[in-house]
């Protein structure tokens, strides 16, 4: 199982209220439940930073399941320009590394970056990033 990972809204509130990465302490107290999940970046940060400095903002045993970066097919214009764009880089990554089609989820605040048939998208709610609630539900999509 592959789980890319937005920052913006999902490892922290979109108004950064509590800081940065506020979020970070649930998401990898989560992920070490689900130690064979590797991690993809697919957040607009991997235009700024490379995939080292990403890594950085992680706890080590974290970090090291950080594998990848998606490719950045973002041409102009706001994300509601370009619909399905996030699922398409991710799409193309899958494929492009020889991964299954199926065996992944998103977890993301946008969701007009994924078609509305994407069954992978885990919609976090960008007022709060990630809680017990998007655990919950990703635990869910774990079980498969």
């Amino acid at each position: 199982m592959i789980l890319f990972l937005d920052f913006d809204g999902v490892l922290h509130p979109s108004n950064r209220r509590d800081g940065v990465l506020s979020c970070l302490p649930q998401f990898e107290a989560f992920m070490r439940e689900h130690p064979t999940v590797d991690i993809v970046i697919s957040s607009a940060w991997r235009t700024d930073h490379d995939l080292p400095r990403l890594q950085a903002y992680f706890s080590a045993d974290i970090a090291a399941r950080i594998i990848d970066v998606t490719p950045d097919f973002y041409i102009s214009g706001w994300a509601n320009e370009a619909p399905g764009l996030r699922e398409k880089e991710i799409r193309w990554w899958l494929k492009d590394k020889g991964h299954s089609l199926h065996d992944w989820v998103a977890l993301d605040d946008v969701d007009v970056l994924f078609t509305r048939s994407c069954l992978q998208l885990v919609l976090v709610d960008c007022e709060t990033g990630f809680d017990e609630a998007v655990a919950t539900e990703l635990r869910e999509r774990f079980s498969y």
